[in-house]
């Protein structure tokens, strides 16, 4: 893997929600690790110059719905996870492979839908040429599941459960609290499916009393996927619960604008993260986490720095990430982003304070090129990066 040096930094975002912005012009990769910030451009086997594009980590999606490889049966499309890498976005991750053609939603099998989740994660562990990470394996958690299957997930390396089709009021007194409490055990998140039900027709409506009940870790689109729980709900989740809460494009924009304005007044923008709910009923989105970003410093008046840490470190803390954060020791996914050509704003950030996507220029991942010269899913920069040394990818 050879070694990297990117200079002529014009903004460094952290991705850290305590430091959004770091001092410095340069950075050093090797063995597709940040090595060094700051300080004279070291040689490298490649050298990229940043020509004033900002760097930021590469972006996060918090909730997606992968199937088979890059296939997804929902809208019929291939290479949706490279075209997502065009979006910025180095790794996504699964809120449950619950697309696969003929898996019986209104019937939910235990032990069905844990091995569904467990055979994705054996697939996906196999880097594919999409190029991005991809985090797979999320079990849809039903009634009748027993301690020995979360066992089995903590075996498998799976983060994350979902409850999406469990039902509440069917469920044996305590079962659901037992999954919380053997999921934590284990060092596994929860999530769940908030509001209204969803493309599907038989997931399980859920609004405050329930995460109040259950104290998840994430709270699935906070805003709806697509039908959030009422406005009053979701604000309450956001003054009584600790939960992160996750913003969606598939949603409502009035509840998203109040969620993330009730957060920062109370200086809780560390809890919000960024997810398209994609693939799905809403689409195929290449550049949903770029417009949720510009959509949250815009309409939440947020910095827009902040609004970055949001699909960043915010995801990687929330779902214990080893990538999300510009800091040395960390995996080099990046993005160098600048501001596209009759955009509002001085510079990329400027840009999207003003609620305007920027332009993707370059994109790495584990120090190697993944996108270059551009993007192939936004405008170019109004200034694209160079490679001047080196081979790139």
């Amino acid at each position: 893997m050879p070694s990297v040096t990117i200079k002529n930094i014009g903004r460094l975002v952290t991705g850290d929600a305590q430091q959004p912005i770091r001092d410095a012009e340069t950075l050093f990769i090797e063995d597709g690790v940040i090595r060094e910030i700051g300080g004279p451009p070291q040689d490298a086997e490649v050298v990229i110059d940043a020509r004033g594009c900002t760097v930021s980590p590469g972006l996060i999606d918090a909730h997606t719905h992968p199937s088979f490889g890059e296939y997804t049966p929902t809208q019929d499309s291939t290479h949706w996870i490279r075209n997502y890498l065009h979006g910025g976005i180095t790794s996504v991750v699964s809120a449950g492979e619950l697309h696969v053609p003929g898996l019986p939603l209104d019937r939910p099998d235990p032990q069905l839908f844990k091995w569904v989740a467990i055979l994705a994660r054996r697939t996906y562990a196999t880097p594919g040429p999409w190029g991005a990470r991809v985090y797979a394996g999320t079990p849809l958690v039903t009634i009748g599941m027993s301690e020995r299957d979360f066992d089995d997930f903590q075996r498998e390396g799976i983060r994350l459960v979902k409850f999406i089709f469990y039902s509440f009021r069917d469920g044996p007194a305590g079962e659901a609290e037992s999954y919380v409490r053997w999921a934590h055990a284990r060092g596994i998140r929860v999530k769940i499916h908030s509001g209204g039900v969803s493309r599907s027709g038989v997931s399980q409506v859920a609004g405050v009393e329930v995460m109040k009940r259950l104290q998840p870790d994430v709270v699935a689109h906070i805003n709806g996927g697509p039908i959030p729980m009422p406005l009053e709900e979701a604000l309450a989740v956001v003054d009584e619960t600790r939960c992160a809460l996750e913003l969606s494009s598939a949603g409502n924009y009035r509840t998203a604008v109040k969620v993330l304005r009730r957060a920062r007044d109370r200086k809780e923008l560390a809890r919000m993260i960024i997810g398209t709910d994609t693939p799905s009923g809403t689409g195929v989105l290449p550049r949903g986490v770029l417009r949720n970003i510009a959509f949250a410093a815009a309409m939440g008046e947020l910095p827009p720095e902040q609004a970055i840490c949001m699909a960043t470190g915010n995801v990687a803390r929330t779902h214990d990430l080893p990538v999300g954060l510009v800091v040395e020791g960390k995996p080099a996914d990046l993005v160098l982003l600048g501001k596209i050509q009759g955009s509002e704003g001085k510079d990329v950030l400027g840009a999207i304070a003003c609620g305007n996507m920027p332009g993707v220029g370059l994109v790495l991942v584990n120090g190697r090129l993944v996108v270059w010269p551009r993007s192939e899913q936004t405008p170019p920069p109004e200034i694209l990066p160079v490679v001047e040394k080196g081979r790139p990818g």
